[in-house]
């Protein structure tokens, strides 16, 4: 749930932290890649951002954001998850141009979730027909940045509910670049 006031991003340098995926946050860090784009224009040899994540997830729509900001980037883009990355947190981290990760970290990847109010018929048609296409979008993206098949992730929606993975998984389907 998004918070009213103006949360502040952590930022050291290159270094930028993703917790929650939600408006504010994220509208934050875009800013930051956005101002180190800049002032690398004007540079002829620039160093990475690091986004460093430790993230359960949060709004798709947000996520996909933050992966067209990285993918964009003129400034390579390392993600680093310590802790997790998951649901929406985990195609965020699949868009780094380089991946790293810790020992520990752990995974998560299942179906795109909101809530929807009590509403007319129409208006959850509607809904379903976008929660489907969102859902295409993030597993088309996923399919893209990894080595997973489409039957593993049909496989998680057809048998369980989520799928926690760790980052010897992760590695061995081409997720993480180097474990940390």
């Amino acid at each position: 749930m998004a918070s009213s006031r103006q949360r502040s991003v952590p930022k050291l340098g290159r270094i930028i932290t993703l917790g929650e995926i939600e408006s504010e946050y994220v509208n934050s860090v875009i800013q930051l890649i956005y101002e180190i784009n800049e002032e690398d224009g004007r540079k002829t040899q620039v160093e990475p951002i690091k986004l460093i994540i430790n993230s359960s997830g949060g709004d798709v729509y947000h996520s996909f954001a933050l992966v067209d900001i990285i993918s964009n980037s003129l400034t390579p883009i390392y993600t680093i998850c310590h802790g997790m990355a998951m649901s929406a947190a985990l195609i965020v981290y699949a868009a780094g141009h380089k991946r790293f990760a810790s020992q520990r970290a752990t995974f998560m990847y299942h179906e795109i979730a909101w809530a929807i109010q009590q509403e007319k018929m129409q208006y959850h048609s509607q809904e379903v027909k976008e929660g489907e296409r969102m859902w295409k979008i993030y597993d088309d993206y996923l399919l893209s940045k990894t080595q997973f098949t489409q039957k593993q992730l049909s496989d998680v929606i057809n048998t369980r509910s989520e799928w926690y993975f760790d980052v010897e998984t992760a590695h061995k389907h081409g997720l993480v670049d180097e474990i940390i």
